[in-house]
């Protein structure tokens, strides 16, 4: 804040309750009914000291924020003795900063006598003689306890995401509406695939050639509906082999429910199920349209019922199962194995590795 002189006059040279007495709209209004109307907000509360005797003299809303009997005598030194041990040597210089004629703009924490804590604003500026010379300081106390706890909420909240994740997830990244990468963490230390390598779909080019295809129609039919997606791809590696991950995104929205962006997850293997986990499609090399309209027999289930419980439309599974060629549809036919084995039905070997199915 800037430094003012102790006239209290303004540009014009007419002093605050001049100008109310000499308008008819102001007549019977007061500096003290404005005070009030801010003060019983109960946030903020109004201050002045006097260079000479060093005493604060507060408004009651400054009592009150504090938590003080408006009858108390209260110095810079007091103020110091109330704050957190933590900010108290950080503030311990508020006194000369402001005798000095310099502005003061300061958060700390302050406990007060009843032992809340409560966030505390305190704004000031200095006000000087004829010569300059600084006489007296002038400044607000603002409660901003809730915005600090608000922050304290995100922050918290942000460091459990990243652990979470952290501790889930191989790869996290994020892409705008329009499938655009902005940002990628740790894909280049799994697949050697840098960012502007991976952006503009150069990413699928770490995908099995098997899986692309259905890939890139999973995604374009969830950024078409807006739903969340789970898929197993076939990622190759740094060091050569492909491996199996689980690929989940989901959409963000603005306040306004407009789309923000995609974030997205490939949770590593070890994540993927536990020791009772049924081996991957890729173990059943035999399977094909018989095998599923075999286990829809044995569950008596329509291609409806499959439907809901795999969430694989209709006219996919129809397709499926008019079909012959399975490579291209393998994130669907795994939809489709697990939701039959959630049912009951379960997939497996017999001696000569022959595919069995049971119940």
């Amino acid at each position: 804040m800037p430094k003012r002189r102790l006239s209290g006059h303004d540009a014009t040279g007419q002093a605050p309750h001049e100008e109310m007495a000499g308008n008819p709209r102001m007549m019977g209004i007061s500096s003290r009914h404005f005070l009030k109307l801010v003060e019983d907000r109960g946030v903020i509360g109004f201050w002045s000291m006097d260079f000479e005797t060093g005493h604060i003299n507060g408004s009651v809303g400054m009592y009150r924020l504090l938590g003080l009997p408006p009858s108390t005598r209260l110095t810079f030194t007091e103020l110091l003795t109330m704050m957190h041990p933590g900010d108290r040597t950080l503030n311990v210089d508020m006194l000369a900063v402001i005798r000095s004629g310099q502005p003061l703009d300061r958060d700390f924490r302050l406990i007060r006598h009843d032992r809340t804590l409560r966030w505390i604003e305190s704004k000031a500026e200095v006000l000087v003689d004829s010569e300059g010379i600084p006489r007296r300081a002038l400044g607000l106390f603002i409660d901003v306890t809730e915005r600090h706890e608000a922050r304290v909420i995100v922050e918290e909240g942000w460091r459990s995401y990243r652990s979470l994740v952290s501790a889930i997830a191989a790869v996290e990244w994020r892409m705008s509406p329009e499938g655009r990468i902005t940002s990628l963490e740790t894909w280049d230390a799994l697949t050697g695939q840098t960012l502007a390598e991976a952006d503009n779909w150069g990413w699928v080019e770490m995908v099995h050639p098997d899986e692309r295809d259905a890939a890139l129609s999973l995604w374009a039919e969830c950024a078409a509906t807006r739903r969340p997606y789970a898929l197993d791809l076939r990622i190759r590696c740094v060091d050569g082999p492909y491996r199996t991950y689980l690929v989940r995104g989901a959409p963000l929205y603005n306040a306004d429910e407009t789309l923000r962006e995609w974030i997205c997850v490939l949770v590593e293997p070890a994540a993927i199920g536990g020791a009772n986990e049924a081996p991957p499609l890729e173990d059943f090399e035999g399977l094909g349209v018989a095998h599923i309209r075999a286990a829809r027999a044995i569950l008596n289930w329509s291609i409806e019922n499959l439907s809901t419980e795999s969430g694989v439309s209709v006219s996919t599974i129809r397709r499926i199962e008019q079909s012959a060629a399975m490579k291209t549809r393998l994130p669907h036919m795994r939809a489709l194995l697990k939701a039959l084995e959630n049912g009951g039905v379960r997939f497996g070997h017999g001696p000569n590795r022959e595919l069995t199915i049971s119940c």
